[in-house]
């Protein structure tokens, strides 16, 4: 079921489809009647939960709204809307207003036999739609600078909240600066004890293989001395 659309379009869709269940559930009535208020049963219940489930996303949706229009930036949000609104209906009126003078100073260029009577009630007409022009020309642009006025103040707000949330993360970068501090010095520590481990091993095998050569020199030398002798 295609659920987009405008709220009208998906009340007319919902009666479509309960008017044509409602007609198969009639029409088995005759035929199956068992069945058909099994469906009218099963029906009710899933129309139930339909209308529970639109009534807990209405009262969602209200409840969104309001806490947008608590906050500061939903506040502004809903006046830029209204300064907006406002903003195009006095630009449309100022565009029908220039349409009117435009009519009716044309219809007064073209009456040249029109007496001076009527020709000064055009004028005159002319005149008061100039006014009105004039000030909704003046509202529309009234409310122009409050949507400007507006979006910079949602940007600064925006910017305050953006910075305070920097802040917090900062904050929280640096408590663990004293924690790394002591890791790494303790990571330092190990090392060199390691460090010191392995040079001292080193040694003791360069002394074990230098003391072994030595016994086997020296126990070559009595050897071959004693050959010696014994020539």
């Amino acid at each position: 079921m295609n659920t987009h659309g405008t709220p009208e379009t998906k009340l007319y869709t919902y009666l479509l489809i309960v008017g044509a269940y409602l007609a198969l559930v009639l029409i088995l009535l005759r035929i199956i009647p068992r069945f058909a208020i099994l469906m009218a049963l099963v029906g009710v219940i899933v129309g139930l939960g339909v209308l529970m489930a639109l009534v807990r996303q209405k009262w969602t949706s209200k409840k969104e709204e309001r806490k947008a229009s608590n906050s500061f930036d939903g506040r502004i949000q809903l006046r830029l809307v209204e300064c907006r609104q406002k903003e195009e209906q006095f630009r449309s009126e100022v565009e029908e207003v220039r349409n009117s003078i435009k009519t009716l100073q044309d219809d007064l260029d073209r009456s040249n036999k029109a007496d001076e009577t009527e020709q000064e009630r055009a004028r005159e007409l002319i005149k008061e739609f100039q006014a009105e022009f004039n000030l909704r020309h003046t509202k529309a642009a009234f409310f122009a600078d409050c949507v400007t006025k507006l979006e910079e103040l949602l940007a600064r707000h925006q910017l305050h909240q953006s910075i305070t949330a920097r802040r917090r993360e900062l904050e929280e970068l640096r408590k663990t600066n004293f924690d790394d501090e002591a890791r790494i010095e303790e990571t330092r520590y190990h090392l060199e004890q390691d460090t010191t481990q392995l040079d001292t091993i080193a040694e003791l095998s360069k002394g074990i293989s230098v003391s072994f050569k030595a016994e086997q020199a020296e126990e070559l030398r009595a050897r071959l001395e004693k050959i010696r002798t014994s020539l």
